[in-house]
């Protein structure tokens, strides 16, 4: 999808996760072009710790519409504040763009649910329409991918009935708050789900929430297309002692843990440890963007729409609203 020779990929909101995501696309064999920050200051900042992670020629910028008009690049990947995708994301599909966005989708706290999905299925019918590439970064749907496989490897055509999705993440010092993790986390456990029954059916009459502290907690059954009932538990949390990080799936019990190692050339992994031993898979990541750069986004807008509308519905449950 290249204009001409290397992939050329803009990254708007580099600083954070964003570095990450361009040092796997330089690692993929693209051509990181620029980058946008907030102002003259983080850009010099960010454009520092990105040569500090791989040769980095690029230029940073302060407004995206400045970085299309000078680098044309072929895709922008958007890691800015979730409040800002859908205008970024809009804007680069105009330009001509594919579009690589973080997840969630489209979130502001001080919208409504009925707002932000309309804005959020309003984009994906502009890329499609556009006829660009539009993904999502819910990276463990590819990882759930690696889940299925070992699982029919194992247990054969033994159907899936129950699902359990347990990720944490450290608080690093921020007052306890389960819809700001809920909202940080969720999309990841969701997109699992979602490849696990995929064009499944929420049964919300089933729907139980418990959100309280670091913890936000949702129970409920999806009908999966053949028809099998699929009990569901998902747990989100925000640690505040080690382990900093948990990434624990289970599907009828069968346990996945997740797990991230460097090997022996120094490239960031995963390791999936089952009761059957362990597996050795690259980052899902950077198989995400593998899988974009080679024009077939792992996750894209329509399956990114189901997730927005089931993790923003939970919360309102949450919320009483």
């Amino acid at each position: 999808m290249a204009s001409e020779g290397r992939l050329r990929v803009a990254v708007v909101g580099a600083s954070g996760i964003g570095k990450h995501h361009a040092k796997w696309w330089h690692i993929e064999g693209a051509d990181v072009c620029g980058f946008v920050g907030t102002s003259p200051e983080s850009v010099a900042r960010t454009h520092e710790a990105i040569k500090a992670m791989f040769p980095f020629s690029g230029r940073g910028y302060v407004s995206l519409d400045r970085l299309i008009e000078a680098e044309r690049p072929d895709v922008v990947d958007v890691c800015s504040p979730p409040s800002t995708h859908v205008a970024l994301c809009r804007m680069a599909l105009a330009a001509g763009c594919h579009v690589l966005c973080e997840k969630p989708l489209a979130f502001d706290p001080g919208q409504s649910t009925d707002t932000l999905l309309a804005e959020a299925r309003n984009l994906v019918a502009f890329a499609e329409e556009q006829e660009r590439l539009f993904g999502v970064c819910t990276q463990y749907s590819v990882g759930a991918d690696g889940f299925v496989k070992i699982w029919r490897e194992r247990r054969g055509a033994e159907p899936i009935e129950r699902y359990h999705g347990h990720l944490e993440a450290p608080a690093k010092g921020r007052a306890a708050d389960p819809f700001r993790i809920w909202v940080d986390l969720s999309p990841h456990l969701l997109s699992v789900l979602l490849r696990v029954a995929p064009n499944g059916r929420a049964d919300w009459s089933t729907l139980e929430v418990r959100f309280d502290g670091y913890e936000a907690r949702a129970s409920f059954d999806v009908i999966a297309a053949a028809g099998t009932r699929i009990a569901c538990d998902l747990i989100t949390r925000n640690t505040t002692q080690p382990p900093a990080h948990v990434r624990h799936f289970k599907l009828n019990g069968y346990a996945f843990v997740v797990e991230g190692e460097t090997n022996p050339e120094g490239v960031y992994g995963a390791r999936i440890e089952t009761p059957d031993g362990d597996y050795h898979e690259a980052d899902a990541m950077r198989l995400l963007i593998r899988g974009m750069a080679a024009g077939q986004p792992p996750a894209g807008g329509r399956e990114a729409l189901v997730n927005l509308e089931w993790m923003l519905r939970i919360r309102d449950a949450a919320a009483g609203t």
